[in-house]
């Protein structure tokens, strides 16, 4: 006979229909009753998950923290998860997971002396491919879900193999039935033990009052054990795994989809916001090592530290699914500012002590400040050696891309004395007649910087040639030309003048659907609505025309809505950007921008890789890129898309109730909408190369170049430095920051082609051989060679 073991949980919500204070409180009350329910009852045990649930217990009530530690001892009380917080499992990075590894896993084992050996996300909406991967990295081999169902992912297995791309596995449990059985719900628990009969095989059950708390309760432990079923018993997740270690499973090598589809758009601010908040975080720890290295500055670990945990903890799934009231929103805007805080500071001071210390003197002589003209403002200025301009670049390759001066020089030129071509653009102020920024494009090397020098009364030698052409409908260079659809003002047309090939030949279009008939997470809903409109082209202007760069701004409405897009190309690049604001005011609207497809196969961003997918109709969650194979989108705050009659299209933005979880039959006068209003977002469109070349686009999209206008001093650092070198394209490095538990620097890398092989990295100067398989994932230790995801 097979055997049903019974887990004793309370899923917690810490935000969900209620804000995090009121969550703070169920988790101190469910973990006090917990505790009492396990001295009433020594047959009983009990399983939690979320490190942050055990510090807020930890700082509140140090004594029941205490008692949960002898219960942990005892083997009665049994921590799952490792992570900070159970997330959404589709929209974070992939960095961001093992920072929930990272920061859990710690924390458990310095508490309690253990790491947890089972993954645990029993109520998030999907689970992304790359998740076995990325937890068997950090030390755990099982991992417990729910959602979505069988009926809905359209298979039958509950107990499986779990494979990634890399070969990683882990063996994956589904719930059946719910994660909260409770005491009016008992025939569920004779329904999953007829079902392990039926199978032959042990399940688990999980019981317990969920979501807003409570676990296990004396009438129910009371009702379970009068039930009269054979082979039931009190257990926890890891005895169970323990017991099926050896079975021969049905192996599942795909993502786990799907449930509420309309998370992954719903709430498009939040979304915004985390995606700053990560690229922020990951830019700050690498300037933040390269300041330390080159200068000795301090690495700021506490307080980045702060900003992760911040950022962790709008990770959970009804946050960063948007499916949360409207309060709880201006709480996570609080945990983000406070993060955006923190990490602007850490990447200003690194970037001053690193530019401080380079020589931008030479051999000449001090000068003394002056002030020429009412036309601009220069802190320091020099006739023959002009203002330094210090550009930064955080990325690991090497990066051309614009850079703005909020002064007006007479000449630019590079750290070899050559001319830089430059042209004015329009300026955040008005200030008399100065309305307008220097625009040009800086050339950084590989996770280094440049200096280049803006000469206020400098004479030019160069002829201003441009290379890009511009009209109102048209933008052309020497790589690519654009054509504006006249209708709709989307890209109707997008030739690539190296391969003599269009990569789109067909008027693209942003199309508004119904999605009245769907609640906030979209339950039970393949796609979102039908179409009941598009926008159509009321103006075109010509807004930038120079030798870097020119731009065409479209102003296109639907009803009384408007978008206002302006398109961009600069004079050597074959990708054109659109930065998007738009002013949407129609209710239970969903708004999709929709892309001719090549082909019936997309290949989407997904964590720490890319995943296939042919043939789909629906809603589905994507990272910063998508592609058909021909041209690749990229984007700075967008997680979905569907495909429909030969396109694909990117939601940007859905005007749902917020909380909505019912549908029409409950709503009244009194709800509110999420995404009206003005929104502002920013995509571009290019050849599809390979998806590590995509990944190098998105990641510069989201995170470019920074630069700080110097002064003249002595200093030890040349004008140029390279601080990385990579041997292989494929092998992207993801982070590079300071180890937890010594000063050595760890880098993380991530294939991405689907290629094995051996790469030669250098780092500060430091070799690093790394031999690594496909799709991998891989964590070193620069001094130490290769570490585990929790030790880094």
């Amino acid at each position: 006979m097979s055997e049903l073991y019974l887990i004793g949980n309370a899923h917690l919500d810490p935000v969900w229909l209620w804000r995090w204070q009121e969550g703070y409180a169920e988790v101190l009350a469910t973990f006090r009753s917990a505790l009492d329910r396990l001295k009433e009852f020594p047959e009983i045990k009990f399983t939690s998950a979320c490190s942050v649930y055990y510090q807020w217990v930890e700082q509140t009530d140090p004594d029941m923290f205490e008692e949960i530690r002898q219960m942990v001892k005892e083997g009665r009380w049994c921590i799952v998860g490792g992570w900070y917080l159970q997330p959404d499992c589709n929209i974070p990075d992939g960095e961001s997971y093992i920072r929930q590894a990272l920061t859990g896993q710690r924390y458990f084992k310095e508490k309690f002396g253990i790491t947890a050996v089972t993954g645990y996300n029993v109520d998030s909406f999907g689970h992304n491919a790359s998740l076995p991967k990325i937890l068997k990295s950090c030390g755990m081999d099982n991992y417990v879900f729910m959602r979505p169902s069988c009926e809905e992912q359209g298979c039958e297995e509950t107990l499986f193999r779990w494979v990634s791309d890399d070969g990683s596995s882990v063996t994956a449990y589904r719930i059946p039935e719910k994660y909260g059985i409770t005491s009016s719900e008992l025939d569920l628990l004779a329904k999953v033990k007829d079902k392990a009969d039926a199978e032959n095989t042990d399940l688990m059950a999980f019981y317990g009052v969920g979501n807003h708390g409570g676990g296990p309760t004396i009438e129910l432990i009371d009702s379970i054990n009068r039930l009269d079923i054979a082979d039931m018993r009190y257990g926890t997740p890891d005895e169970y795994f323990s017991k099926v270690a050896d079975r021969e499973l049905p192996v599942i090598s795909t993502e786990l989809q799907h449930h509420a589809r309309g998370c992954y758009s719903a709430e498009h601010d939040v979304k915004a916001r985390m995606r700053k908040c990560e690229n922020n975080l990951l830019g700050a720890e690498r300037f933040c090592i390269m300041a330390r290295e080159l200068v000795g500055a301090e690495y700021p670990a506490q307080e980045l530290k702060k900003a992760w945990e911040n950022v962790l903890f709008n990770q959970f799934h009804d946050i960063m699914g948007g499916c949360s009231i409207k309060s709880a929103y201006e709480d996570e805007k609080y945990l983000a500012g406070e993060t955006m805080s923190i990490t602007e500071k850490a990447i200003n001071n690194a970037l001053q002590a690193i530019a401080w210390r380079i020589d931008t003197l030479g051999d000449d002589t001090l000068p003394s400040y002056k002030t020429v003209g009412q036309s601009h403002w220069v802190v320091w200025e020099h006739k023959d050696l002009g203002t330094p301009v210090i550009v930064f670049n955080s990325h690991p390759w090497k990066v051309r891309q614009c850079v703005r001066l909020d002064f007006c020089p007479s000449v630019i030129r590079d750290c070899n004395g050559d001319e830089v071509p430059f042209q004015l653009v329009r300026g955040e102020h008005i200030n008399w007649e100065d309305k307008h920024n220097v625009l040009f494009q800086a050339e950084v090397p590989a996770y280094g910087y440049a200096v280049y020098r803006a000469f206020v009364d400098g004479e030019s030698g160069q002829t201003k040639e441009n290379k890009v052409k511009i009209s109102e409908t048209t933008l052309e260079n020497e790589k690519i030309k654009v054509v504006l659809d006249k209708h709709t003002g989307d890209i109707c047309s997008f030739y690539c003048k190296d391969s003599g090939k269009y990569i789109i030949d067909k008027p693209c279009k942003a199309v508004v659907l119904d999605e009245t008939a769907q609640d906030t997470w979209a339950h039970y809903a393949v796609s979102l609505g039908d179409a009941v409109g598009e926008f159509t082209a009321r103006e075109f202007s010509v807004v930038e025309e120079g030798p870097v760069r020119g731009a065409v701004r479209v102003i296109s409405a639907y009803n009384d809505c408007v978008m206002d897009r302006v398109y961009r190309i600069t004079s050597d690049s074959d990708e054109i950007q659109v930065e998007v604001k738009t002013d949407f005011r129609e209710k239970h609207r969903t708004l999709k921008l929709a892309f001719h497809m090549a082909a019936e196969t997309v290949v989407a961003k997904i964590p720490y890789g890319t995943v296939n997918r042919t043939g789909c109709t629906g809603e589905e969650p994507c990272g910063s890129w998508i592609s058909d194979g021909d041209w690749c989108i990229a984007n700075d705050s967008k997680y979905a898309y569907d495909t429909c009659g030969g396109q694909m299209r990117l939601t940007v933005l859905r005007t749902c109730i917020y909380a909505d979880h019912m549908g029409q039959d409950y709503r009244d006068e009194h709800c509110e909408f999420m995404g009206l209003g003005e929104s502002r977002f920013c995509y571009s469109v290019f050849p599809f190369r390979s998806a590590s070349h995509s990944e190098k686009k998105a990641s510069e999209l989201n995170f470019g170049l920074r630069h700080v206008c110097g002064s003249f001093h002595k200093g030890k650092l040349p004008e140029v430095m390279e601080c990385a070198e990579n041997s292989d394209d494929n092998l992207m490095i993801t982070a590079i920051k300071k180890a937890e538990d010594s000063d050595n620097v760890i880098v993380r890398v991530c294939e991405m082609d689907g290629l094995d092989g051996e790469a030669d990295l250098k780092l500060f100067g430091k070799d690093v051989n790394i031999k690594y398989g496909h799709n991998q994932v891989k964590t070193m230790d620069v001094e130490e060679g290769e570490v585990s995801g929790i030790e880094m």
